[in-house]
C-alpha cells in the first residue's frame, strides 16, 4: 500500500514539473477602451509606449500569466463615440473581442477610461456631458459588451488630470477640469451599483497635477502651454497605476 501511494505521488509531481516546463501560465485577457491618452498620442512610438503597452507587460509579471490584450483607446473619443448605435468606435472593439476569444477562453476584463473628452465645453461628440448621460453611456457601452463577452468584468480607471489652460482644437479650460472631477462620483456609484465594474486606479489623477511639468508634454494651446498627454514616461507611470488597479480591484 505505501509502495502505491509514493509512486501515485512521483506520477503526481512528475505531472506537475512537466505543466511547470511547459510553460503552465493562464491566459489574462484584457482590452483597453479610452481616448487618446489610451491611444499614446503624441508618442514617437505608441506600439512601445501607450499606456496599455506597459500595463500588459505590469500585469503579465504581476499576474504571472500570458497577458492577451488589445488597445482600442481613439483620440477625441467620448461616451457617445463609443456607443454601439453610433457605430464609430464600438465596432473597433467588437473586432478586438473576437481575435480574443479565438486565441483564448478566458474572460475579458475591460480597462476603461472615458471622460477627458466628454467634459469639454466644445468640440469631441456630445460634449460637454452630463453627469446622467456619462452614467447612461457607460451603462449601454458595458451591456453591449456583456452580449459579446459573456462573464466579462469592467475596472474603471478615474480620468487623470488636464492643466486647467487646456485649450487645442477643443475648448476644456477651468469648466471642463471641473466637470471630469465630476464624474469620479458617478463612477464610483456605477461600481458600487454592478457587481460586473469595480473601481481601478484612483491615484493617477493627483500624481498628473503635482508632476505634469516632468511626465507629460508640453503642449502649445490657445490660451498657453497646457498638459494634457503623458509623455512616455508618464504613460508608465500611468500604467503602474492602472495595473495596480486592475490587480486590487480582481483579486
Amino acid at each position: 500500500m505505501a509502495r502505491k501511494i509514493f509512486s501515485l505521488m512521483v506520477v503526481m509531481l512528475l505531472a506537475l514539473t512537466t505543466a511547470y516546463a511547459g510553460g503552465g501560465k493562464k491566459d489574462f485577457a484584457i482590452i483597453y477602451i479610452g481616448n487618446s491618452i489610451t491611444y499614446g498620442a503624441m508618442h514617437e512610438n505608441r506600439n512601445e509606449t501607450a499606456p496599455p503597452v506597459y500595463t500588459s507587460q505590469m500585469l503579465a509579471k504581476k499576474l504571472k500569466a500570458n497577458v492577451i490584450w488589445r488597445n482600442c483607446g481613439w483620440s477625441g473619443a467620448t461616451t457617445y463615440d463609443f456607443l454601439p448605435s453610433h457605430k464609430r468606435y464600438f465596432p473597433r472593439v467588437e473586432k478586438a473581442i473576437k481575435e480574443i476569444q479565438a486565441q483564448t477562453s478566458a474572460p475579458i476584463v475591460f480597462s476603461i477610461m472615458l471622460g477627458t473628452n466628454d467634459s469639454a465645453c466644445t468640440g469631441p461628440t456630445g460634449c460637454p456631458v452630463s453627469n446622467e448621460n456619462y452614467k447612461q453611456n457607460l451603462i449601454v457601452i458595458m451591456e453591449a459588451l456583456k452580449k459579446l463577452a459573456p462573464g466579462a468584468k469592467f475596472v474603471f480607471q478615474r480620468p487623470i488630470w488636464y492643466s486647467p489652460n487646456t485649450y487645442n482644437g477643443a475648448q476644456y479650460l477651468q469648466k471642463g477640469l471641473n466637470r471630469l472631477i465630476g464624474y469620479t462620483p458617478v463612477l464610483e456609484e456605477l461600481t458600487d451599483e454592478r457587481e460586473d465594474a469595480m473601481m481601478g486606479d484612483d491615484d493617477a489623477f493627483e500624481f498628473f497635477k503635482e508632476n505634469y511639468a516632468k511626465y507629460c508634454y508640453h503642449e502649445p494651446g490657445y490660451a498657453g502651454t497646457f498638459f494634457l498627454h503623458p509623455n512616455p514616461k508618464g504613460a508608465k507611470k500611468l500604467a503602474k497605476f492602472w495595473a495596480e488597479g486592475i490587480v486590487d480591484a480582481l483579486d
